[in-house]
């Protein structure tokens, strides 16, 4: 059996990984020059940074794929403080906490609760695809009280607290998911355990360091690669993909993954097989971001990971979904600085949610969030080179449907079986891997989604 994998994302590197070590022929086709998709690699000058995820959550994931391929997990340092929070007024220093792991003995009761609910996914839903039927499966049913499927995170995280830090402190994870505590289900509270009861980590050398040893560990197996090959067609016959082209040639296999955009994957398909225009009409798409790298020196007083929120951070919500800027006195902002956790290092990263879609001028964000943050961190930041990424970029490099950075955002009827499916429904070679299908968003989720992608594929 020959396998085609187009994009290698983390998703599309770890099912090529996952087949070959099967002994099964793998050929990975990339449209950038190099792997890792959004996890890859940035180099301006002396300075590097990880372009994309920057969280190392949820370790017995990796643990668990990693035994199944027969490779050495990456070396984990453990990152402490977990992060920071600050609260306040743009340009003030406002509220500002560091939550360490051990330390949250406020936030017992809320844990083992959130506990009971990471517990139950691992155990029952996030290895493998589900169906609607799932949902009404007993250990559900038995525990519905501390299983919320019908409310949002903000209105569970308001079962156990009041105080507007502490639910900000709760509320944030929802940005990574592609959504806002207003939106996202309570379910997705289990990622509040894995921070929190887990413990926060990081990857030695990086996320980019994590790509090139998977890219090692692929190539060991003979998974054959091709950069700068932008798939821009797929020939489908009897019900089968024959083969997907680029450029000029044409590319044969046994069974066909994309790992690139699902939307952009569908729009190359003979117009009576796409899930069509109507489809991600419908669609909620998860925020784009604006990405500030910046290689810096000076006085740079952060953790390894710093969320502001600044003024109401309900308008900034709004302003995302109802597909308008953020007002920059109520621009929330993340902020990544490795060189809190792994010495020597000096990149700094800024991520600002941004609508997909929307145009946005980089410089305006930029002046006043590095003030900001200067302010609220005691900070005195020497900008030594920059880069600005936003959504015209995240649509130029991913194909990304409107600039979205996450893909399909986790609302109620975005989540498990409500997500595109893993294997197309009237193709029968025809696969999908990442983000946008089961489990849904984050390296911990795309890596599961290639485990069942490759199970699937095996049983099949």
């Amino acid at each position: 059996m020959k396998i085609t994998i187009i994009g290698s994302g983390i998703g599309g590197l770890s099912l090529a990984l996952y087949l070959s070590s099967r002994g099964i022929e793998v050929t990975v086709l990339e449209k950038l020059p190099e792997p890792g998709g959004r996890a890859r690699t940035l180099r301006l000058g002396e300075y590097t940074f990880d372009m994309g995820p920057s969280w190392y959550l949820m370790p017995e994931v990796f643990q668990e794929f990693y035994k199944r391929v027969g490779e050495s997990p990456p070396e984990l340092m453990e990152v402490d403080p977990m992060f920071t929070l600050y609260s306040g007024e743009l340009g003030s220093r406002g509220e500002g906490r560091d939550f360490r792991h051990g330390e949250l003995n406020q936030l017992k009761e809320y844990l083992d609760d959130v506990g009971e609910i990471y517990r139950l996914s691992l155990e029952k839903f996030l290895f493998r695809e589900l169906k609607v039927l799932d949902l009404m499966d007993p250990a559900i049913l038995r525990n519905l009280d501390r299983f919320p499927l019908l409310s949002t995170l903000d209105q569970f995280n308001r079962k156990y607290f009041r105080d507007d830090f502490t639910l900000k402190a709760l509320g944030f994870s929802s940005v990574f998911l592609g959504g806002s505590p207003f939106n996202t289900p309570a379910l997705y509270s289990m990622v509040n355990y894995a921070i929190y009861g887990g413990g926060v980590y990081y990857p030695k050398g990086g996320f980019g360091q994590m790509v090139e040893s998977l890219h090692r560990a692929c190539l060991k197996r003979g998974v054959e690669f091709h950069f700068n090959t932008e798939v821009d067609g797929i020939d489908v016959e009897d019900g089968k993909v024959r083969a997907v082209r680029s450029g000029g040639k044409r590319w044969e296999g046994d069974v066909f993954v994309f790992n690139a955009d699902y939307r952009f994957a569908d729009s190359l398909l003979p117009y009576e097989y796409q899930l069509g225009e109507g489809y991600w009409s419908r669609r909620k798409l998860a925020p784009s971001g604006l990405l500030l790298y910046l290689g810096v020196e000076g006085e740079v007083n952060l953790g390894h990971h710093t969320i502001v929120v600044n003024g109401d951070w309900t308008r900034h919500f709004r302003a995302l979904e109802r597909n308008y800027l953020p007002e920059l006195d109520h621009t929330s902002y993340y902020v990544s600085y490795r060189g809190a956790t792994e010495r020597g290092l000096r990149d700094l990263v800024v991520l600002v949610p941004m609508t997909p879609g929307v145009g946005v001028e980089p410089k305006v964000y930029y002046d006043a969030l590095l003030r900001d943050l200067e302010v609220k961190s005691g900070s005195k930041i020497q900008v030594k080179v920059s880069k600005f990424y936003g959504p015209g970029d995240f649509q130029r490099d991913y194909n990304a449907f409107k600039g979205t950075a996450f893909g399909l955002a986790h609302t109620l009827d975005q989540t498990g079986p409500f997500r595109p499916p893993l294997k197309h429904r009237r193709i029968e070679n025809l696969y999908f891997v990442g983000q946008y299908t089961q489990p849904g968003i984050g390296v911990p989720m795309v890596t599961l989604s290639a485990m069942i992608v490759g199970d699937k594929i095996l049983s099949s």
